[in-house]
């Protein structure tokens, strides 16, 4: 397993912020999802550039975001600055929260704890910190096309673990003695004017993508990137995902 240091690192550096943007439809099916009013405490877990915590912060929610990553943080601050929300970022790992218990009303992580090596552990850290009858929001994606090709790319399985919690059965083993559950999907799609420069965005902004691409010598990179080409020849990227909704016992 990467140790703590290099899987932050694995999530630094990308223009992330942008491909954050493409979830925009996402995150604010979440947040109204939740039906979040003024004054709930409200944390964004694997919060990235503070997608979901801005969006409840403008619902009047009291927001703690959190994220391995400084350098993601770094921009959910300057982004939460720009509109005057206090919200709290703090680094830290989903595996290991540093709030107490049921300190919130509502837990929430879009595509975010899914990455985190342990299952369990980090299912029962969202269950710790979210108060009886609080509220979970969780999304993730499902295996598609997309996650088997970083295979034929020669790129390794980062996400294959991370996928497991868009089966139901396993969110349900990992979340249902805790949550009372409901699951939906949805689609996320993002397009660009050609393959090449929807190459571009994808190879930029997804932090695990850009790092693996760095690790490798000029040789592998170009035999990835015409394995990429080819399927985004159409100069569109869908994925299917799952929402997974919860009310704790």
């Amino acid at each position: 397993m990467l140790g703590r240091v290099s899987v932050a690192d694995s999530w630094s550096g990308a223009s992330y912020e942008r491909i954050a943007g493409t979830f925009a439809p996402i995150h604010d099916r979440v947040v109204e999802a939740l039906a979040i009013e003024p004054g709930t405490r409200l944390l964004d877990v694997a919060c990235g550039t503070g997608g979901v915590a801005l969006r409840a912060a403008r619902a009047g929610a009291d927001v703690v975001g959190i994220d391995i990553s400084a350098d993601q943080l770094a921009k959910a601050r300057r982004a939460a600055k720009e509109e005057r929300f206090a919200i709290g970022f703090d680094e830290g790992d989903c595996q290991e929260l540093p709030y107490v218990d049921a300190g919130f009303d509502t837990v929430v992580s879009v595509f975010g704890a899914i990455f985190a090596a342990d299952h369990k552990r980090t299912a029962a850290e969202l269950a710790r910190v979210c108060r009886p009858a609080g509220h979970l929001a969780l999304t993730a994606w499902q295996k598609d096309a997309w996650s088997e090709l970083h295979t034929k790319a020669g790129r390794p399985q980062y996400d294959a673990d991370a996928r497991m919690w868009g089966k139901e059965e396993h969110a349900r083993a990992l979340l249902g003695g805790a949550f009372e559950l409901e699951f939906d999907t949805g689609t996320w799609r993002v397009e660009a004017d050609s393959p090449e420069a929807l190459w571009e965005f994808v190879s930029t902004s997804m932090p695990p993508l850009r790092a693996w691409l760095a690790s490798v010598d000029e040789e592998a990179q170009a035999r990835a990137e015409q394995v990429y080409l080819d399927f985004l020849a159409s100069g569109v990227l869908t994925r299917d995902y799952v929402l997974v909704l919860g009310t704790r016992r």
